[in-house]
């Protein structure tokens, strides 16, 4: 996997987050990733961001874990009804492969929600 530079993904972070009239400590108090992993991912402190940040950061802005690494240059939403790949894998790891398709749903309902009430606080 070709590296992206730290300032560039930091930045699609912050641009993602003026468009979404947040602050970036908002943001990752609703997203549920701690701010001083960006700290220290801004500062250079460590190399990368955990599969896991990024997916729930993606999918608090409602884009692709490709989008925050600069392979898309489009933010990619997930088809109606479809539930991204990156996400389970961000949120769920390796028990990914224990969900059942009822599972499966009231996740996608849950990520249904959580977007309404991102718009709504616009």
């Amino acid at each position: 996997m070709e590296a992206i530079a730290l300032d560039e993904m930091y930045e699609r972070i912050e641009q993602l987050c003026r468009e979404a009239g947040v602050n970036v400590t908002t943001m990752c108090r609703e997203a549920g990733v701690p701010r001083s992993a960006l700290s220290d991912y801004k500062a250079g402190r460590i190399k990368s961001l955990a599969a896991d940040k990024l997916a729930k950061i993606a999918g608090y802005f409602n884009v692709s874990v490709d989008h925050l690494l600069g392979k898309e240059e489009k933010p990619a939403a997930p088809k109606d009804g479809e539930l991204v790949k990156d996400e389970l894998i961000g949120f769920y790891g390796d028990v990914k492969e224990h969900l059942t398709e009822g599972d499966i749903e009231d996740i996608k309902t849950l990520m249904k929600l959580r977007a309404e009430l991102n718009r709504s606080k616009e």
